[in-house]
């Protein structure tokens, strides 16, 4: 992991260091001196060893020997290339994370990732199929598995291997967290998919995101606002102080926090308390994004934009707490797997407007809606509403059409 953030920022930072260079031209600023240059059998001048190198080139064995260790992967060079890419082309796709970062050491969570490779010969003795028992990783039974340069090691499974087709092990990924867990994440490909669409279910639904509970369907289903981080915010406040006082003890007596038992076993308390929290929130979200999905063939949820929604200190906590930016985004990667449609769609008005007969709040001398306002009755058609039910299903009716009108097809197919 170590050799892998170094060969990352060492990319990053050559690519800062040659932007200051206008349009990069770095043969004409600093010039290759003529005594480094090769020539071919005919005496001509080989033109790559008069131009600078870049990228991989750069990070050589011969400037960084350690890198040629052999208990080091043969494959890291590329990763951390292809890595270092895909960073700067979700950076040119999204432009909401800013510029690709430097790794840092003391990260809470350190990750690499590797490819497995199947050699002809491995393969033919294995009935001439890849698989996931012939490869560079390879599982040795249902609770070992192989790892490049690092050999067999025993695993708990997350899921049960699928036997009923042709998978093999594409990569592999990593990771180590502040907790002390190792976990290894496989990117599994197969000849079938994973996942069937589902038949029709003829169901449709819209939900509208709250904090005074988790969500409110267009059927009026109310989902509770567990609250993780709320219920456990004390004993991670209380945990949090001893890990200062500890960290304030080791550095008035001059020692490492590094080599400090009492402040490392503190921090390995409260990094699982924040991992108690983070599993709990997974799970839930899951489970419920699974469950519209699987009942559901089409779901239709507001587009809300968090970080502009974190910016109110007095709503931060909990909107943080409650995961929905996370939850949203599970509903568009199950969507595909299972055959569903999923829509996201502009939220404005969805709470002011009444959804029998279209009065908007705010208008004909009428109040806007507050916070505050749970129910209300529009002063229009005088029907009572509960006010998520009806963002409910305006939102509903939103989605509905906006398909109807082409957009998403052309969205689609442009």
């Amino acid at each position: 992991m170590n050799a892998s953030r170094f060969i990352y920022n060492q990319l990053l930072a050559h690519s800062r260091t040659d932007s200051l260079i206008i349009k990069n031209k770095l043969d004409q600023q600093f010039p290759i001196p003529e005594q480094y240059w090769r020539y071919n059998k005919k005496g001509q001048v080989i033109k790559k060893s008069t131009k600078r190198p870049t990228g991989l080139d750069r990070i050589t064995t011969k400037q960084y020997p350690w890198l040629g260790d052999e208990d080091l992967d043969s494959d890291m060079f590329t990763n951390m290339k292809v890595h270092y890419q895909n960073a700067w082309n979700m950076f040119r796709k999204v432009h909401s994370a800013g510029i690709p970062k430097f790794k840092r050491k003391d990260r809470p969570v350190q990750s690499y990732s590797t490819s497995s490779h199947y050699s002809t010969k491995t393969v033919k003795n294995n009935g001439g199929v890849f698989s996931l028992y012939n490869g560079s990783i390879k599982f040795l039974d249902g609770s070992h598995i192989q790892l490049p340069k690092v050999g067999r090691i025993k695993v708990k499974l997350h899921r049960a291997l699928p036997t009923n087709r042709l998978v093999r092990i594409a990569t592999i990924t990593i990771k180590h967290y502040a907790t002390g867990d190792w976990t290894v994440s496989l990117l599994l490909k197969s000849d079938k998919p994973f996942h069937q669409a589902l038949p029709k279910t003829h169901q449709t639904v819209g939900i509208d995101l709250n904090t005074d509970n988790f969500l409110t369907t267009s059927e009026a289903a109310v989902t509770a606002n567990p609250r993780y981080y709320c219920t456990i915010k004390k004993r991670l406040a209380k945990a949090q102080r001893v890990l200062s006082r500890r960290e304030r003890r080791a550095k008035k007596e001059h020692r490492s926090l590094r080599k400090s038992r009492n402040y490392q076993k503190q921090r390995g308390l409260v990094a699982k308390i924040h991992a108690q929290v983070r599993c709990q929130r997974q799970n839930f979200l899951h489970g419920r994004a699974t469950t519209l999905i699987k009942n559901h063939d089409l779901v239709v949820a507001e587009n809300l934009k968090s970080k502009n929604m974190l910016r109110n200190h007095a709503l931060a906590m909990s909107i943080s707490d409650v995961g929905w930016r996370t939850f949203l985004s599970m509903l568009e990667d199950k969507a595909p797997l299972y055959g569903r449609l999923f829509v996201e769609v502009n939220p404005a008005y969805t709470t002011q407007t009444c959804h029998d007969c279209g009065f908007v709040m705010g208008s004909a001398d009428t109040k806007r809606l507050t916070l505050r306002d749970r129910e209300w009755t529009c002063p229009a058609c005088h029907v009572h509403h509960i006010r998520d039910h009806n963002a409910a299903q305006n939102i509903l009716t939103k989605g509905q059409q906006w398909l109807q009108s082409g957009k998403y097809l052309a969205a689609i197919y442009g």
